[in-house]
């Protein structure tokens, strides 16, 4: 990583001096956020999300499917994560780390929705209970 140089130093601490961004916001003020659902049509729900220069596009497709035989008592849950080549700048020159960051998104997503739906299932299991 390269360090910031002397000019772009003070170029930031004279912005926090003024509470004065670059592109013109105060040094609290956030981006605005804009959120539309139902983006693509062949998706079981879909939300674009945009902040700023920030454009993310999510989806959720659900399929119905037979159990594995060795364990019908367990779903299967799939997750896939596209980044595009123009996401960041170190994308459109390096594809290897395009294909590494999906793989790593994909996985962490695939954690926590795992987590999730396990969570769910205890409680559907232990509703009944209370």
């Amino acid at each position: 990583m390269v360090g910031l140089s002397v000019g772009e130093k003070h170029f930031i601490q004279g912005g926090i001096a003024q509470d004065l961004r670059s592109d013109g916001r105060k040094r609290l003020t956030t981006r605005p956020i804009y959120v539309e659902t139902g983006v693509i049509s062949q998706a079981n729900g879909s939300a674009r999300v945009r902040m700023g220069a920030t454009d993310v596009i999510a989806s959720v497709k659900a399929e119905l499917g037979r159990p594995n035989a060795l364990q019908p008592d367990k779903g299967k849950v799939v997750v896939n994560v596209d980044c595009s080549p123009t996401a960041a700048p170190m994308f459109e020159v390096n594809k290897v780390e395009v294909v590494r960051s999906c793989q790593q998104n994909s996985q962490l997503l695939f954690n926590v929705v795992s987590w999730v739906v396990k969570v769910d299932l205890v409680l559907e299991l232990i509703s009944p209970l209370w």
